[in-house]
């Protein structure tokens, strides 16, 4: 089975920048776009694959048609149809509002399979930028409830300066704002749930401001102090790095500057690649694809190897999959 790409869902926000048409050359359309949907198969929003016999198939259809030849023996037999993961751009020339995702249990009442666990990699932040991500000190609901009403939600979530290569894990439950002046690769579970805690009072056009989740957020929060969100790894060259190996995901980066073989023939699981620096020649068992930043593939579970051939100085890209 061939390599996939897909045609990204392009996002328009109220917080969003030009940094994401900037980096795919889009000319035309709305110049605030917050987000681009890399792959998804979230409903009423899947990406369909962009070129060749398959080309206008989404995810659903695709793992009907081609089974554990996609997805992966265990991730197929766990996960059936449904795709387990959703890859975005995300671009905030504002503030995002503060929100937590549910877990799997609150998400399954919703009548939704994915709770909603996911990972940033800052691309390009602004200097000065920063993002919050969980509480600075153990929290409780009633003093959730209370800030709230008092206006001091803020002063008790820890905030970090954000740096180029800066990555963070946001588990469902840990609440997180993305500050403006953020240029970032987020790898999540397949959900579009969020619970939207403070907005900043901020209005749309005809002067309505965007609902509020406080009552499902105060259920899904977690309230103790998390001290890991930040991920610390160690940068190389030419090497694979791990940056987030949870049961939702794996997540590496790679920073090349000559060739690098990678061996998936143990890991049972499609493979996402996602560039967001230079440009690579891919040499897998089907043939050869080219990676351009700002472009992402998916590899069939069937894909044993691939040589990543840098066609520039420097190119650099995270690699996903699920291990099942």
């Amino acid at each position: 089975m061939k390599a996939l790409r897909f045609k990204p869902l392009i996002k328009p926000t109220i917080w969003g920048g030009e940094h994401i048409l900037e980096l795919k050359g889009i000319t035309d359309g709305p110049k605030q776009v917050g987000e681009s949907w890399e792959i998804s198969a979230v409903p009423g929003a899947e990406t369909p694959v962009a070129e060749g016999p398959l080309k206008g198939k989404i995810l659903p259809e695709l793992i009907e048609q081609f089974k554990e030849e996609l997805l992966g023996k265990r991730n197929f037999t766990h996960y059936g149809t449904n795709f387990p993961l959703l890859v975005k751009f995300i671009d905030s020339a504002g503030d995002l509002s503060i929100q937590v995702h549910p877990d799997e249990t609150i998400a399954r009442r919703m009548g939704h399979p994915f709770g909603k666990t996911e990972m940033w990699y800052l691309v390009n932040p602004v200097p000065g930028a920063s993002l919050y991500a969980g509480f600075r000190t153990n929290f409780s609901a009633r003093s959730y409830v209370q800030s709230l009403k008092d206006g001091t939600l803020t002063n008790h979530l820890a905030r970090h300066e954000s740096h180029p290569g800066d990555c963070f894990f946001i588990p469902a439950g840990c609440i997180h704002s993305i500050s403006a002046g953020n240029f970032l690769i987020e790898i999540q579970q397949s959900s579009d749930d969020t619970f939207r805690v403070y907005d900043f009072d901020r209005t749309d056009a005809q002067g309505n401001k965007r609902e509020l989740h406080v009552e499902q957020a105060r259920e899904a929060l977690n309230y103790l102090a998390d001290p890991y969100s930040r991920v610390n790894y160690t940068a190389a060259d030419d090497t694979a790095v791990d940056l987030v190996d949870c049961a939702k995901f794996t997540s590496r980066l790679y920073r090349l500057t000559a060739d690098f073989e990678a061996d998936y023939s143990l890991i049972d699981s499609f493979v996402i690649f996602v560039a967001y620096k230079g440009e690579a020649e891919l040499t897998y068992d089907e043939g050869i694809e080219r990676l351009h930043e700002g472009e992402t593939i998916l590899f069939p579970a069937t894909t044993q190897h691939i040589r990543i051939h840098p066609l520039t100085p420097r190119f650099e890209m995270l690699e996903t999959y699920v291990k099942g």
